[in-house]
């Protein structure tokens, strides 16, 4: 008996392009790698560009006239007067005696037994107006005219409060608990004598002059007849350094340069108020600028760090274009302005260290802080040119250059950026490439596994065949 042996003919086609495809694919994981590269590169300049505008932006802090005419103000005695400086305030001390504070009218009407009590209808017509001294007589202001306020029949006190505050008067209205009854309480919106106001009544009961329906919320400042006054609109009165001043309120602004004063109490003995350049306030102005400076050094230093311990090196080691903003932040740290003895950072007491990086002699700047007006043409003076101007000026303008379009930064960056695009495109057609490849591939390999299972079928019948004749 003749024997022809057969074996399975399928091959496994998956696995076989899957093995020759990690091969031609090595070209591709090479522009990946180099992409992946070139994008970490882009990202560092972009922490680079932050750094250097957190930079700048500090930097230019430092150009304002007003960081350095901060000042700060002092009261001896803050429960009767408050004072706050703005910049520009000229130090020295001021005596405050506050004889009067202001304050708004307020009127309070008879008891009610609830605020469901009906009042009455008709019209309320309220005209703001001027007080005079010691809260007699009133002067009708025509720059505000009189307001109207419809109150329905059958309006009970509580819905008469709420008319009052929709009709935007210059009135406000509450009710108030006395232990009596309700009482509703009518009070000018602003203190100060100018908003004293009086209350007529147009009773729908026709009488408009006696204490019945409406007309019990009538006030006549002239006669004093009517709702009582509990409380005059007057201004406040306030001695400086001897000379009488009147205010409509009591934060009073400009009163002292740059200065606002808060009355709360009136005096019994001066109060005294001392103003004084705030280096606190510019001390933070110059921290600021130093972490700035320091937080773009270290990220240089970083992305340009090669560490041999590790093996390792940073996104832009050898990179000469970050190499010189380095340089160039240090040279211009350096420079001297001026000839005067607060004429270098180091003078200051801002420190260049070793490692470019700055640190504060707190001697020295405290010193230094104790002339502002030199600080300011240290850092603030305007020249000719930016490059003539005072420091802060030069790093504005040097920095305003490396982010410029054709600045260092920018040019770094478009260029990865041109880098990137053309490894992307070259990425494209090899993975085009590929496609076709493994398409090919898988093609050629199914046709041999069709061709070799068509094979071991025909050997399988004629060893059938050559089984059955013998």
């Amino acid at each position: 008996m003749t024997t022809i042996s057969s074996t399975s003919s399928n091959i496994d086609v998956a696995s076989i392009v899957s093995q020759l495809m990690q091969i031609e694919q090595r070209p591709l994981q090479t522009i990946q790698s180099t992409l992946s590269g070139i994008q970490t590169q882009i990202s560092s300049w972009g922490k680079i560009q932050s750094a250097l505008s957190s930079l700048q932006d500090a930097a230019r802090t430092l150009t304002r006239g007003e960081t350095w005419k901060a000042a700060s103000a002092t009261s001896s005695d803050e429960s009767y007067v408050k004072a706050t400086a703005s910049s520009g305030a000229v130090t020295g001390s001021y005596s405050i005696e506050v004889l009067s504070l202001a304050s708004r009218q307020t009127l309070a009407s008879s008891a009610y037994a609830s605020a469901d009590t009906a009042v009455g209808s008709g019209t309320l017509r309220i005209q703001l107006g001027s007080t005079g001294a010691g809260g007699t007589g009133f002067t009708p202001d025509p720059d505000r005219p009189e307001a109207s306020i419809t109150i329905a029949a059958g309006s009970t006190l509580a819905q008469v409060r709420d008319a009052i505050n929709a009709a935007g008067a210059g009135v406000t209205a509450t009710l108030v608990a006395d232990g009596t009854g309700q009482r509703l309480m009518l009070r000018s919106t602003d203190t100060g004598a100018a908003q004293a106001f009086a209350v007529a009544v147009d009773d729908d009961d026709g009488n408009s002059t006696d204490t019945n329906g409406l007309s019990a919320l009538a006030y006549d400042p002239v006669s004093g007849t009517g709702m009582q006054r509990t409380q005059t609109a007057s201004d406040a009165s306030v001695k400086v350094d001897g000379l009488t001043v009147a205010a409509a309120g009591n934060r009073l602004e400009g009163v002292i340069e740059n200065v606002t004063l808060e009355l709360k109490h009136e005096t019994t003995v001066p109060i005294d108020i001392g103003v004084a350049s705030d280096a606190k306030a510019m001390r933070g102005s110059l921290d600021a600028f130093v972490k700035a400076y320091n937080d773009l050094n270290k990220l240089i230093a970083d992305q340009t760090r090669y560490d041999p311990a590790t093996k390792t090196a940073g996104p832009l080691q050898g990179n000469q274009n970050a190499v010189r903003v380095q340089q160039q932040m240090r040279e211009l740290l350096r420079t001297t302005i001026g000839d005067g003895p607060l004429n270098s950072l180091n003078a200051i007491g801002i420190e260049l260290q070793r490692d470019g990086s700055l640190a504060v002699n707190e001697s020295k700047i405290t010193a230094a802080l104790a002339s502002p007006d030199k600080l300011q043409s240290f850092f603030a003076a305007v020249g000719a040119t930016p490059e003539e101007g005072g420091l802060a000026q030069r790093l504005v303008k040097g920095i305003g250059n490396l982010l410029d379009g054709t600045g260092t930064v920018s040019v770094a960056t478009d260029s990865l950026q041109a880098r990137q695009r053309s490894a992307e495109q070259q990425q494209e057609r090899l993975q085009r490439r590929l496609d076709d490849i493994q398409q090919r591939l898988t093609r050629q390999y199914s046709a041999l596994d069709a061709n070799l299972s068509t094979i071991s079928s025909s050997m399988a019948s004629l060893d059938g065949l050559l089984n059955s004749s013998s």
